[in-house]
């Protein structure tokens, strides 16, 4: 469980191209937090309270469809809280599970490795993560390319997309 914990301590990023695409449907944290409407906040958090939320969305986006695309080097991006810190646990845990399928680790060899080296390792989930989610993103900006109201049409869209 050492490892579980190793890597939720860490605070992915996403590519700063996206914010946009997350304010669209999640309520804006921050300096901005506290001081919007009762009524502004329904409607910014009407599908995703919070960004890591939507976050986690892309990523199961992304993982589902086996769709992740790398965030290029020197790309501006937005970094998050770290994972611990997300909610639902089980949810967060299930990600994480999904990216230990997908990453290339041998975890018997892992407990010999110097601790330097695990942290490499363990970087390297992170950005998968980071990967899965660029992927998810990318997938949802493309539907509203083609669609622009897809996901504001019916309050089932975000399920669909994930069945489709």
């Amino acid at each position: 469980m050492e490892l579980i914990k190793r890597i939720k301590d860490r605070a992915p990023e996403y590519d700063a191209k996206y914010t946009s695409l997350i304010y669209n449907f999640t309520i804006q944290q921050g300096g901005k937090a506290g001081t919007s409407s009762e009524e502004t906040r329904w409607v910014q958090g009407k599908y995703f309270s919070t960004v890591y939320e939507f976050y986690m969305y892309a990523a199961l986006i992304g993982l589902k469809k086996d769709y992740s695309i790398p965030i290029s080097y020197g790309t501006a991006k937005n970094k998050f809280i770290e994972m611990r810190a997300w909610k639902p646990n089980d949810l967060v845990d299930y990600i994480i599970m999904c990216l230990l399928g997908k990453a290339d680790i041998d975890f018997l060899e892992l407990e010999k490795l110097e601790d330097e080296v695990v942290e490499k390792k363990l970087s390297s989930i992170r950005s998968l993560l980071e990967d899965y989610a660029n992927g998810g993103f990318d997938l949802i900006q493309t539907r509203i390319d083609q669609d622009n109201d897809y996901f504001t049409r019916n309050e089932n869209s975000f399920l669909d997309f994930l069945e489709e």
